[in-house]
Protein backbone atom coordinates (compact mmCIF):
# COMPACT_ATOMS: atom_id res chain seq x y z
CA UNK A 1 0.00 0.00 0.00
CA UNK A 2 1.53 3.34 -1.02
CA UNK A 3 1.89 6.25 1.41
CA UNK A 4 -0.50 9.19 0.98
CA UNK A 5 2.25 11.08 -0.85
CA UNK A 6 2.77 8.16 -3.24
CA UNK A 7 -0.90 7.30 -3.66
CA UNK A 8 -1.36 9.99 -6.33
CA UNK A 9 1.93 9.61 -8.15
CA UNK A 10 2.41 7.76 -11.40
CA UNK A 11 0.07 4.86 -12.00
CA UNK A 12 -1.32 5.07 -8.46
CA UNK A 13 -3.18 8.29 -9.38
CA UNK A 14 -5.92 6.43 -11.25
CA UNK A 15 -6.18 3.69 -8.65
CA UNK A 16 -6.45 6.14 -5.75
CA UNK A 17 -9.06 8.33 -7.47
CA UNK A 18 -11.06 5.24 -8.43
CA UNK A 19 -10.93 3.92 -4.85
CA UNK A 20 -11.93 7.25 -3.31
CA UNK A 21 -14.81 7.74 -5.76
CA UNK A 22 -15.98 4.17 -5.21
CA UNK A 23 -15.95 4.71 -1.42
CA UNK A 24 -17.97 7.93 -1.87
CA UNK A 25 -20.40 6.55 -4.45
CA UNK A 26 -19.23 9.00 -7.12
CA UNK A 27 -18.81 8.17 -10.79
CA UNK A 28 -15.74 9.14 -12.76
CA UNK A 29 -16.43 10.67 -16.14
CA UNK A 30 -12.86 10.37 -17.46
CA UNK A 31 -9.44 9.52 -16.02
CA UNK A 32 -5.84 9.01 -17.07
CA UNK A 33 -2.50 9.13 -15.23
CA UNK A 34 -2.57 12.93 -14.89
CA UNK A 35 -6.18 14.08 -14.80
CA UNK A 36 -9.58 12.93 -13.60
CA UNK A 37 -12.98 14.40 -14.42
CA UNK A 38 -16.03 14.00 -12.17
CA UNK A 39 -19.54 15.23 -12.90
CA UNK A 40 -22.12 16.22 -10.33
CA UNK A 41 -25.87 16.79 -10.77
CA UNK A 42 -27.01 19.19 -8.07
CA UNK A 43 -30.44 19.44 -6.49
CA UNK A 44 -30.68 22.92 -8.03
CA UNK A 45 -30.72 21.31 -11.45
CA UNK A 46 -27.28 22.67 -12.32
CA UNK A 47 -24.52 20.29 -13.39
CA UNK A 48 -20.85 20.78 -12.48
CA UNK A 49 -17.72 19.20 -13.83
CA UNK A 50 -14.78 18.95 -11.47
CA UNK A 51 -11.25 18.44 -12.77
CA UNK A 52 -8.43 16.98 -10.69
CA UNK A 53 -5.00 17.58 -12.21
CA UNK A 54 -1.84 15.98 -10.84
CA UNK A 55 1.32 18.06 -10.67
CA UNK A 56 4.63 17.08 -9.04
CA UNK A 57 3.54 17.17 -5.41
CA UNK A 58 0.12 18.78 -5.58
CA UNK A 59 -3.34 18.14 -6.90
CA UNK A 60 -5.36 20.97 -8.39
CA UNK A 61 -9.14 20.67 -8.00
CA UNK A 62 -11.13 22.99 -10.29
CA UNK A 63 -14.82 23.60 -10.98
CA UNK A 64 -15.62 26.09 -13.73
CA UNK A 65 -18.75 28.14 -13.21
CA UNK A 66 -21.23 29.37 -15.80
CA UNK A 67 -19.87 32.88 -15.24
CA UNK A 68 -18.13 33.40 -18.59
CA UNK A 69 -17.17 36.58 -20.39
CA UNK A 70 -15.65 37.31 -23.78
CA UNK A 71 -12.95 39.62 -22.40
CA UNK A 72 -11.54 40.60 -19.02
CA UNK A 73 -12.95 44.12 -19.57
CA UNK A 74 -16.47 42.65 -19.60
CA UNK A 75 -16.12 41.08 -16.15
CA UNK A 76 -18.41 43.05 -13.80
CA UNK A 77 -16.57 44.75 -10.97
CA UNK A 78 -19.22 43.84 -8.40
CA UNK A 79 -18.80 40.15 -9.29
CA UNK A 80 -15.03 40.22 -8.84
CA UNK A 81 -15.43 41.99 -5.51
CA UNK A 82 -18.10 39.54 -4.35
CA UNK A 83 -15.99 36.51 -5.22
CA UNK A 84 -12.79 37.94 -3.71
CA UNK A 85 -14.67 38.54 -0.45
CA UNK A 86 -16.08 34.98 -0.52
CA UNK A 87 -12.55 33.65 -1.10
CA UNK A 88 -11.31 35.49 1.98
CA UNK A 89 -13.99 33.80 4.10
CA UNK A 90 -13.40 30.26 2.86
CA UNK A 91 -10.95 27.74 4.25
CA UNK A 92 -11.28 25.40 1.28
CA UNK A 93 -11.10 26.72 -2.24
CA UNK A 94 -10.80 30.15 -3.79
CA UNK A 95 -12.25 31.95 -6.79
CA UNK A 96 -10.11 32.77 -9.80
CA UNK A 97 -10.51 33.80 -13.43
CA UNK A 98 -9.17 31.32 -15.96
CA UNK A 99 -8.87 31.74 -19.70
CA UNK A 100 -10.64 28.71 -21.11
CA UNK A 101 -10.83 28.64 -24.87
CA UNK A 102 -11.64 32.20 -25.84
CA UNK A 103 -13.54 33.05 -22.62
CA UNK A 104 -12.71 34.49 -19.23
CA UNK A 105 -14.25 32.02 -16.77
CA UNK A 106 -14.73 32.27 -13.02
CA UNK A 107 -13.66 28.98 -11.45
CA UNK A 108 -13.54 27.72 -7.90
CA UNK A 109 -10.19 26.04 -7.27
CA UNK A 110 -8.21 24.34 -4.51
CA UNK A 111 -4.58 23.18 -4.52
CA UNK A 112 -3.51 20.51 -2.04
CA UNK A 113 -0.31 18.70 -1.26
CA UNK A 114 -0.72 15.04 -2.17
CA UNK A 115 0.70 13.91 1.15
CA UNK A 116 -2.29 15.46 2.94
CA UNK A 117 -5.09 13.95 0.87
CA UNK A 118 -7.00 11.04 2.30
CA UNK A 119 -10.54 10.11 1.30
CA UNK A 120 -12.12 12.47 3.86
CA UNK A 121 -10.06 15.49 2.75
CA UNK A 122 -10.69 14.58 -0.90
CA UNK A 123 -14.46 14.49 -0.28
CA UNK A 124 -14.43 17.74 1.70
CA UNK A 125 -12.59 19.61 -1.07
CA UNK A 126 -14.82 18.29 -3.86
CA UNK A 127 -18.04 18.98 -1.95
CA UNK A 128 -16.89 22.45 -0.96
CA UNK A 129 -16.02 23.48 -4.52
CA UNK A 130 -19.18 22.23 -6.19
CA UNK A 131 -21.37 23.60 -3.39
CA UNK A 132 -19.67 27.01 -3.67
CA UNK A 133 -20.30 27.21 -7.41
CA UNK A 134 -23.91 26.18 -6.93
CA UNK A 135 -24.52 28.72 -4.15
CA UNK A 136 -22.97 31.60 -6.09
CA UNK A 137 -24.73 30.77 -9.35
CA UNK A 138 -28.03 30.38 -7.49
CA UNK A 139 -27.61 33.76 -5.80
CA UNK A 140 -26.73 35.46 -9.07
CA UNK A 141 -29.67 33.81 -10.81
CA UNK A 142 -31.99 35.11 -8.08
CA UNK A 143 -30.47 38.56 -8.42
CA UNK A 144 -30.92 38.49 -12.20
CA UNK A 145 -34.58 37.53 -11.88
CA UNK A 146 -35.29 40.46 -9.54
CA UNK A 147 -33.12 42.95 -11.46
CA UNK A 148 -32.98 41.75 -15.06
CA UNK A 149 -31.63 44.94 -16.62
CA UNK A 150 -27.90 45.24 -16.03
CA UNK A 151 -28.01 42.57 -13.34
CA UNK A 152 -24.48 41.32 -14.00
CA UNK A 153 -22.83 44.66 -14.74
Amino acid sequence: MPSLADSFSGSYFQQTIRNYCSDLGWRIRDIDNRMATLRFDMESGRVYTLFIIRYESTLEFTVSSALRFDTADEVPGFLSTLLLKRSAEKKTGFWCIEELGDKQVFSCMHNAEMQLIDVDYFAAVVRSLIRECDVVEGALQSRASTNPVGSLR
